[in-house]
């Protein structure tokens, strides 16, 4: 594999940017910045819409920073995202003012056009004090939908669980050469690392439920994270072709599918292959190409079960226990913010998937990965 810079990844903020998110795109985005900024407000007000028909159609072109193309995919999608959910009866089309500079930007960062956990979680916070370290404690969102801490806390404690698993990446690099090197003792040592940090993500994920309450995310939050299903939304100014996408997804995270592709947990399953595939295209492009070299890396769990000496397979096991206790700890997460409260949606995510059943067989399949 290349360094882990190759792929835009980190040792110490993993997937999250190596350098802090612009907070503001140049001054003649102005307008983008402004309606974003009183998004809440509009939609309250019931003036969301009618503000974003009167936007002007600017050119993103100009836009060649990586960090600048990130901030203007962070607001399109948002202003996208609320343009359709945010008043009143949905609507199925977008104006050509957010239309056509959301297709080209979404185009030159090869991802879909609409809200997802690489623009609302990744690229989505500020540090509260330059000066100190990053960490959950020292870091505000830049962009929100209705505002408020729920909503807030939601987006960064998601990215708490990334900063927490972060320190897992570079030891599934180095277990998988230990492998292929034969060396069952650095093997140990890798792996123990890397249940660590599994464990570390686990309860930054229990953290969410702190200033994050049930009732006010599955009714003022998650709404504005759902996809565009059939007919799906047009994008005017740029072509007839109405798009169905898929909304804001924990699957869209690049560090669970990172686990699974270092541990060799192979996810067969109709429910659950097919939507994590699924779900690496809303991933950013260097995130795609590392799971995808990770997984053809050496193989950790067959070097692991066919060393003569039992504790490799046990440090091994150890790990893929760790990554069976998270996907456990989701399902509880899911079942006290969705489930209590689904009625009609068929215990639909938003990323449209019947969550619970995806939920339980990942577990079911990470767990059957271990070696006794």
């Amino acid at each position: 594999m290349m360094p882990m810079g190759h792929y835009g990844i980190t040792e110490s903020r993993g997937f999250l940017p190596a350098t802090d998110p612009l907070d503001r795109l140049p001054e003649r985005y102005a307008a983008w910045e402004d309606v974003a900024g009183n998004g809440s407000t509009l939609i309250m007000a019931g003036r969301l819409r009618q503000t974003v028909d009167r936007l002007p159609v600017l050119d993103p072109g100009p836009l060649v920073d990586g960090r600048e193309l990130e901030r203007a995919m962070l607001l399109l999608t948002v202003l996208a995202n609320a343009y359709v959910r945010g008043e009143g009866p949905g609507t199925d089309r977008l104006p050509p003012s957010l239309a056509r500079p959301l297709h080209e930007v979404a185009r030159r960062l090869d991802r879909p056009p609409i809200v997802a956990h690489a623009s609302i979680v990744l690229n989505n916070w500020r540090r509260i004090d330059p000066a100190l370290p990053l960490s959950v404690t020292n870091i505000d969102t830049q962009v929100t939908f209705l505002g408020g801490i729920d909503e807030k806390w939601f987006y960064l404690a998601t990215a708490g669980v990334e900063l927490a698993g972060a320190a897992g990446l570079a030891p599934l690099l180095r277990a998988q050469r230990a492998a292929a090197a034969g060396d069952g003792g650095a093997l140990i040592a890798e792996l123990t690392a890397v249940t660590s940090a599994i464990a570390a993500a686990t309860d930054a994920l229990m953290a969410i439920e702190k200033w994050c309450d049930h009732y006010v995310f599955y009714h003022r939050v998650r709404p504005f994270l759902a996809g565009w299903p059939e007919p799906g939304i047009r994008f005017e100014g740029v072509d007839d072709r109405p798009r169905v996408l898929t909304g804001g997804s924990a699957a869209q995270s690049s560090l669970i599918q990172a686990f699974d592709a270092g541990l060799d947990i192979t996810h067969d399953a109709p429910s659950t292959g097919g939507f994590l595939a699924g779900m690496r295209r809303y991933m950013p492009a260097g995130h795609r190409r590392f799971l995808a070299d990770l997984r053809a890396g050496p193989s950790v769990r067959e070097f692991a079960g066919a060393d003569r000496d039992p504790k490799p397979a046990g440090a091994y096991d150890e790990a893929v226990r760790a990554l069976t206790a998270l996907r456990h700890k989701h399902i509880g997460i899911a079942a006290r913010y969705i489930r209590r409260f689904e009625r009609d949606d068929g215990g639909k995510g938003t990323g449209g998937s019947d969550f619970v059943h995806f939920l339980r067989t990942s577990r079911e399949e990470t767990a059957r990965g271990r070696l006794r």
